[in-house]
């Protein structure tokens, strides 16, 4: 988490003159647990345009670890939540909450928004930890959507290890990386994988 960033567009980037937009300069929570609140300080993380580039979608995390050691323990105010924004500022709304980190978002073609999540409630509830840290370290992360208005939370995926930046392919398919080194040499874990954006087969 590093504090102090912000959520910028550049207007005219082709122009001679391109102009660089605080896109929540003015903005403050419609609706959410940080409702009323802006948001200033705190960690911003993977902006993802909607498909007709009209919203934004990102993860923030409030400024907790401000002047404090940082420690793997997660609450409410020190994860990553994902937030959504018009392009103008517009109708800033939080969609997750928790001591989860929620974080790398992505709209589906059906509407849905796909990102990586600590939750573990579609498997019992109880976090995953590397097998790589003695110390039970940062916890695993995996797949997980939510409807557009951040109701309907379901995991995508039950795999053991971590998995990134999901994206949508011209095929509709959901692409991302996954940590998979079951089989597999320690220089190449991390490869691209596949699956249909309700989380079935991937491959």
């Amino acid at each position: 988490q590093l504090y102090g960033g912000g959520l910028y567009m550049v207007r005219d980037f082709q122009s001679g003159n391109p102009v660089v937009v605080d896109v929540l300069k003015d903005s403050v929570v419609a609706s959410g647990a940080l409702k009323g609140q802006k948001l200033a300080g705190g960690a911003f993380l993977s902006p993802e345009l909607s498909f007709d580039g009209q919203q934004i979608l990102f993860a923030y995390a409030q400024p907790a670890y401000a002047n404090k050691a940082r420690a793997w323990e997660y609450t409410a105010e020190n994860s990553f939540h994902i937030f959504k924004v018009n392009v103008d500022g517009s109708e800033l709304v939080q969609l997750t909450d928790g001591n989860q980190n929620d974080f790398d978002p992505c709209y589906l073609p059906n509407g849905r928004i796909a990102f990586i999540s600590t939750r573990t409630e579609g498997r019992g509830g109880a976090w995953f930890y590397p097998r790589c840290f003695l110390d039970r370290a940062p916890v695993q992360f995996f797949l997980h959507s939510i409807s557009a208005d951040g109701s309907d939370l379901i995991p995508l995926s039950y795999h053991e290890t971590d998995e990134w930046q999901p994206s949508v392919n011209n095929d509709g398919m959901l692409v991302y990386t996954r940590w998979d080194y079951v089989d597999r040499n320690s220089n190449a874990a991390q490869h691209l994988w596949t699956c249909y954006p309700d989380g079935r087969d991937p491959r």
